[in-house]
């Protein structure tokens, strides 16, 4: 991506390689109480369901643990084993265990179908616990309720307390929702506790006389209140979280890269539901009069341009705390530099179908008076549009440059500073002389080169030896590297790369034309482009985080 600030670069992470969402990442719209916000509610919807698969399981492996208990220890709990508890114990650990296989297939399901689920996960996990109580209580012997008696409100308020704190740990609702359902959850063991208490004596003697009842209302009471809280809390800092990967209609979905001036986001617009990459300005540059006016420039030059080989800006704006962004086209594929480091030099006649496509979108640019100033395989993106494969792309305007009057002040840098990458730069730039359109073309030759043989034309990890042997050195034949390009070629890069600029093409046009005339021009088909695609099997690049490259590939020199 662009140049930002010396020794960094923002890479070409606008394009997307796996051409798909990942699961549940997106569910179409559908209601959800309390919340106004389309995108919040679909993210809720699923992120409801992936709860709600959390706590199918939980309660699967727990009801089943405690039929275990009950089987294996019949002395201690006869209502375990007992055929009252027994099948309704194997019933909750079918239907739970239905549930998680149904939500496992698929999280985001439909809203009825998951509030349903809810209530009779929890409703009848509920009511087996309030059963489980009630027929302990009743078959126990004498011997074994005068001491069950005792421990009776700390037994039926535990596992309670506990479902209840599921519930508002994995559920996300609102605070009166919350408060409803575990006020609701809250009344029923009481209610079973009281039930108990009229089968047996003991029991109403432990809940009356010795506070039984006032210890379990008052820690249910306590229980919800904290189950509520932490529900309300949870809902907050989810809808900060959401609102923090909001700037203008776009939500951001992804982090793709970052460097010195500004951070690149995957993003949506909100209504078109339309991909796009959103560019931020850094927090630390919204004070830096100079880096504003770099961004701007930037995002004012590309949106000029409408060539279908030039990315495509959509929208520019800014937040209310003054962070500046602007919204630009989403590129499926891979940019070139990425192309060659993972498949080696490209054949002649794809290189030729491509830099003819960059020799266009710089004739639209070179009218309208801007150089780019950085053309380089990592600003080109052979990208899918439409279905149609290997649309070469430029990007990252941010060193644009105008010789127009009226776009002077696009011009960022000052004299005595070399502005691009080294490797890829024309002699004019480091030495005594203004950059033209013809420094553009010296970089098309230089990233043809690279193209071709995998190789710079000059190498070399030392900016400043790099950009002296722009300057001064012969530039090596691109057969030395590589069989099988054409004579006509190498002729081309020849005189891209000719260190007066008067010696090269003297027009972008006059360059595209002689694009035409090799050989090898129309050789690199849709089919073949298609074919290549379809085998290449490409790592994402959606999810990776940013890396900074090489300082010697994109920087900025100053020599005063």
């Amino acid at each position: 991506m662009a140049v930002d600030q010396p020794g960094t670069t923002l890479p070409n992470a606008i394009f997307d390689t796996s051409m798909q969402n990942p699961p549940d990442a997106f569910c179409p719209k559908d209601g959800f109480a309390g919340d106004r916000s389309g995108v919040f509610v679909e993210e809720t919807r699923c992120l409801l369901g992936r709860r709600l698969l959390a706590c199918a399981m939980i309660l699967f492996f727990a009801f089943f643990a405690f039929l275990l208990r009950g089987l294996l220890f019949t002395d201690t709990t006869p209502a375990l084993s007992n055929s009252t508890v027994f099948y309704p114990n194997i019933g909750l650990i079918v239907f739970l265990g239905s549930v998680c296989i149904l939500l496992y297939k698929k999280t985001c399901r439909p809203i009825e179908l998951l509030r349903t689920l809810e209530v009779l996960v929890f409703g009848f996990s509920a009511v087996f616990l309030v059963w489980t109580q009630f027929s302990q209580v009743c078959d126990c012997s004498p011997l074994v309720l005068v001491r069950m008696a005792h421990a009776f409100p700390s037994q039926v308020v535990i596992p309670w307390i506990l479902l209840i704190n599921m519930y508002g740990l994995f559920i996300p609702n609102t605070w009166k929702r919350s408060a409803v359902v575990v006020a609701a959850m809250a009344v029923v063991p009481l209610i079973g506790a009281w039930a108990s208490a009229e089968r047996q004596s003991e029991i109403a003697n432990v809940l009356i006389e010795e506070g039984g009842s006032f210890s379990m209302i008052l820690w249910m009471f306590l229980g919800s209140v904290v189950t509520v809280y932490g529900s309300d809390r949870f809902g907050r800092l989810r809808r900060s979280a959401f609102e923090a990967r909001r700037i203008g209609s776009y939500l951001l979905r992804e982090k793709l890269g970052s460097g010195g001036m500004g951070v690149v986001y995957l993003a949506e617009h909100e209504f078109l539901k339309r991909r796009c990459a959103i560019k931020i300005i850094r927090a630390e540059n919204t004070a830096d009069e100079k880096a504003i006016s770099r961004f701007e420039s930037e995002v004012r030059a590309a949106a000029q341009l409408t060539h279908p080989n030039t990315i495509e800006i959509y929208d520019y704006g800014h937040t209310s705390d003054g962070t500046l962004f602007y919204a630009m086209e989403y590129l499926p594929g891979l940019n070139l530099q990425e192309m060659v480091d993972r498949y080696g030099p490209l054949p002649p006649e794809r290189v030729v179908y491509l830099m003819k496509q960059v020799c266009q979108a710089l004739e639209e640019a070179h009218r309208a008076g801007m150089i780019h100033r950085d053309i380089k395989p990592a600003n080109i993106i052979a990208a899918e549009r439409g279905g149609v494969f290997d649309i070469a792309k430029l990007v990252d305007f941010g060193l644009v440059k105008s010789l127009e009057p009226e776009m002077g002040k696009a011009r960022i840098s000052h004299d005595g500073t070399v502005v691009g990458s080294p490797l890829y730069s024309a002699p004019e730039t480091t030495i005594d002389g203004e950059p033209d359109f013809r420094s553009d073309i010296y970089s098309i030759g230089a990233t043809t080169f690279f193209l071709l043989t995998g190789e710079p034309v000059f190498p070399g990890e030392n900016p400043i030896k790099v950009l002296f042997a722009h300057a001064h050195d012969p530039p090596p034949s691109p057969s030395r590297f590589q069989d099988g390009i054409p004579a006509e070629l190498e002729k081309i890069v020849a005189i891209c790369l000719e260190k007066k600029s008067d010696n090269r093409f003297q027009t972008v046009e006059e360059l595209g034309q002689a694009f035409d005339k090799v050989p090898c021009d129309r050789s690199w088909t849709q089919s073949r482009s298609q074919e290549w695609w379809s085998k290449t099997e490409i790592v994402s690049t959606v999810k990776r985080e940013f890396v900074e490259p090489d300082s010697a590939l994109t920087t900025i020199i100053n020599f005063n």
